[in-house]
């Protein structure tokens, strides 16, 4: 097995190793054309604001197209990507203010919300989660239910990959009780200690997932095949961004709506940021996850009221039965959009 995992290790150290800053590289010189919309510059300063993922996955990719491809700048901003590892660290951090935007996991967010804090959610790439239970080769582990009593990662307590590991096992009859949990601090570190026989199973998403296959560990479960709703790639802010300065939000929303089209029609291009910002990751690994994602996207990336409700249904905090979706949810920006004669050129 040993040849068969040795690249995909690389790949892997790659990632674990990324900077948690994304590299800067070239910022809007691309051989592309750019999507429709302004063409200039503002001449007013850059408004400066950070963006932080949770993971460098092909879901949450749209703040890199955007800064990338000078689509930040037109809308009058000097924007940072961050990688910041963590659910439940990520919310934290965006609710102190650290960070202006996050795509992070939505349970983290919604308990935060219940909690008292005021994060809301802008958007979301997908509805069902994007978590994949994995499991080594050599486990002998067939089926969920086989997962008891073994050791399995997730990247921290209370992310979206330690909550799909408990719906996946209650679908079965067993609990994160059955099963030896590890904390591992994120997916990159999830799939070293499962590819080195350390972890009998992991919860990996995106590309990591797409690494650990190819180091020859086995699918055992992901959340489309489980249908287990979930907003996933869940763009968030604060509500206290949201008084303070509303129209930098709609600039922001507009920046990520374009940026989606960008991605959407650009797709050589695309790859070739995707690759600079996920670990090197070598080109036919992310076409592949380029090709799964492209329509996932939506143009308009509204999260659904259907997938937040599930995720409320599956809490087990009473508190979560007074909320509704709307509570958690700010989609007037990408409405306004939608009613726009810009978002109708964009697509023409």
């Amino acid at each position: 097995m040993a040849g068969r995992i040795a690249a995909p290790l690389l790949l892997l150290l790659a990632l674990a190793c990324a900077p948690a800053t994304t590299p800067t590289g070239r910022t809007g010189t691309t051989a592309a054309p750019p999507a429709p919309g302004p063409t200039e510059a503002p001449s007013t300063p850059l408004q400066k604001l950070t963006v932080a993922i949770v993971a460098p996955t092909e879901t949450m990719v749209i703040p890199w197209i955007a800064k990338e491809t000078g689509i930040f700048v037109r809308q009058g901003f000097d924007a940072e990507v961050l990688l910041v590892t963590g659910t439940p660290r990520l919310v934290q951090s965006l609710i102190a203010g650290d960070f202006d935007y996050a795509i992070v996991g939505v349970t983290a967010l919604m308990r935060a919300r219940m909690q008292g804090a005021e994060p809301v959610i802008l958007a979301a790439t997908a509805n069902h989660s994007t978590q994949t239970v994995m499991v080594h080769p050599q486990a002998g582990i067939q089926q969920l239910t086989d997962l008891r009593g073994r050791t399995v990662g997730v990247s921290q307590y209370g992310s979206e990959a330690d909550t799909f590991l408990r719906i996946a096992l209650s679908r079965v009859g067993l609990s994160a009780d059955d099963v030896a949990l590890l904390q591992t601090g994120g997916h990159p570190q999830t799939l070293a200690a499962l590819v080195s026989g350390n972890l009998d199973a992991g919860v990996l998403g995106g590309a990591v997932a797409v690494a650990a296959q190819q180091a020859g560990m086995l699918k055992l479960a992901d959340g489309r095949e489980l249908n287990v709703l979930a907003p996933a790639g869940t763009l968030a802010t604060t509500r206290r961004l949201i008084e303070r300065d509303r129209d930098a939000v709609r600039r922001f929303m507009r920046a990520y709506v374009e940026g989606i089209h960008y991605f959407k029609t650009q797709r050589d291009e695309a790859i070739r940021i995707m690759q600079q910002h996920m670990g090197d990751l070598p080109a036919d690994v992310i076409s592949l996850l380029y090709d799964m994602v492209r329509d996932v996207y939506q143009p308009l990336p509204l999260p659904s009221e259907e997938a937040i409700q599930a995720v409320l249904d599956r809490e087990t905090d009473p508190q979560a039965r007074a909320f509704k979706p709307s509570d958690f949810l700010d989609v007037s920006f990408l409405r306004e959009i939608e009613q726009s004669d810009w978002f109708a050129m964009l697509y023409r």
